[in-house]
């Protein structure tokens, strides 16, 4: 059982941060950091940023925290306390299965100035980012055991988490009323896991269990820690020893991307943008590349234990490990691209207010992320930028906002994609977990 409770740990770890995904900020007037977005959203001001003066994080999830906290009594308890009625977690939980996508963004420095005609940028980013997805039938089982149905689809159970550094220049051109931009992104990946579980099956009908599992496991750089099991056989991999190490960076692998935009005055009020952003990917190098390919089968002649519903998954995982296939492994993973078409138009009565529509596009790894999203931007004073924003997405309606200080000598951005009305005292949604936020100093030179 342990086993099986770290692989749904690091299922939830690699699952809650990236400012590139920051929607609310693409159309507001003053924000350095917006040729992320878009290339050629510059203008002349050069600027300046410090060491984690930048930090953005991006959550999109189909649960929330009131699918995994419930009330009872005076506190708050896990889905998985026995006076939590399984029906009410079941019912809430989606029938495809928890979806989660989480990027993480730190700053370390970021430049921009114009030499001639050109406007130049340099970043450098650490990110992490993580995917996963829980089948229904993994919460089925942890909540009501093998006691309230007997055969269980496990395959599907997938966890992913990546972290490197970016490294980026960029160009913003003009060509007549055109503008253009670009931005070259070399790659260091620092570390990279993942666990996924192609055919895994478990069938408690009658007496005795039996469970078939087809799994993968692939660790590269330093960023996921593992052992060998007891007896050190150094050809496997113990499920139970799989950790998250914060505090080590290794080398992993390297990589490119690029970022593309243009912008154009269709007319004096209307103007039109695009941008592909993270076209691209890392090749991580000597990746450890583990396989189980296993069929389990227990003792017909005894029943299951009904006091202890998970008595199938003690024994099996227990007795699970990964094979290592492979200490030398190479693979190229892409990136998930970014697609972003948008329109913004000025007022006629009053350029200080403006509507904007974008459209963007995201194929995360387990599926496409959709979103149109309205604005209402405003700059009642000149070193003062507002905007609002609602959109529509995947997993329903969301409501933003973002404010850009531009006054001399400094610049102050914060924006937030979907504000959650329910939250906990420590700021966490309490609904669907669907969050963009971003916060920033630049300074201008």
């Amino acid at each position: 059982m342990r086993k099986f409770i770290v692989s749904f740990a690091i299922v939830m770890i690699s699952a809650g941060l990236s400012a590139q995904n920051f929607q609310s900020g693409f159309f507001l007037d003053g924000y350095h950091l917006a040729y992320r977005q878009n290339p050629a959203f510059t203008d002349s001001t050069a600027f300046r940023t410090g060491i984690l003066s930048i930090a953005g994080a991006t959550c999109r999830s189909n649960i929330g925290l009131s699918d995994i906290l419930y009330p009872y009594e005076d506190r708050l308890v896990t889905a998985l306390n026995k006076h939590i009625p399984a029906k009410t977690v079941m019912d809430k939980f989606p029938r495809q299965g928890a979806r989660i996508n989480l990027n993480l963004d730190f700053g370390i420095f970021a430049t921009g100035f114009k030499r001639g005609d050109v406007y130049h940028t340099i970043d450098v980013t650490l990110k992490y980012a993580g995917q996963s997805r829980i089948p229904y039938d993994y919460v089925s089982l942890l909540k009501e055991g093998v006691i309230e149905k007997d055969f269980f689809d496990l395959s599907g159970i997938d966890a992913s988490i990546d972290n490197y550094l970016e490294l980026s220049y960029g160009q913003t051109r003009e060509w007549g009323r055109l503008k253009y931009g670009f931005r070259v992104k070399p790659l260091i990946g620092l570390g990279h896991g993942r666990f996924r579980g192609r055919d895994v099956t478990l069938n408690a009908a009658g007496k005795g269990w039996t469970q078939d599992v087809h799994a993968d496991i692939e660790i590269a750089g330093g960023l996921v820690t593992w052992s060998t099991p007891a007896d050190n056989d150094s050809r496997l991999i113990d499920v139970a020893s799989l950790g998250i190490n914060r505090y080590k960076i290794g080398f992993g692998g390297l990589g490119l991307a690029l970022d593309l935009g243009a912008e154009y005055p269709l007319t004096e009020n209307l103007t039109l943008s695009a941008s592909v952003l993270d076209a691209g990917g890392i090749k991580w190098l000597d990746k450890v590349y583990g396989k189980s390919d296993s069929y389990y089968k227990y003792d017909p002649n005894e029943d299951i234990d009904s006091e202890d519903k998970l008595q199938p998954l003690i024994d099996i995982l227990d007795a699970t490990n990964f094979h290592i296939q492979d200490k030398k492994a190479n693979s190229f993973e892409v990136l998930p691209v970014s697609l972003n078409v948008g329109a913004k138009y000025k007022m006629p009565f009053n350029e200080d207010f403006s509507a904007a529509i974008l459209y963007t596009y995201k194929p995360y790894r387990f599926y496409g992320y959709n979103e149109v999203r309205l604005f209402g931007c405003w700059t009642p004073l000149s070193w003062l930028s507002l905007d609002l924003s609602g959109a529509r997405h995947n997993f329903g309606w969301s409501f933003g906002g973002a404010f850009d200080v531009h006054a001399p000598g400094f610049n102050v951005f914060w924006g937030i994609d979907s504000y959650s009305f329910r939250v906990t005292p420590q700021m966490i949604p309490v609904d669907k977990s669907n969050i963009s936020m971003t916060f920033g100093v630049s300074f201008p030179i």
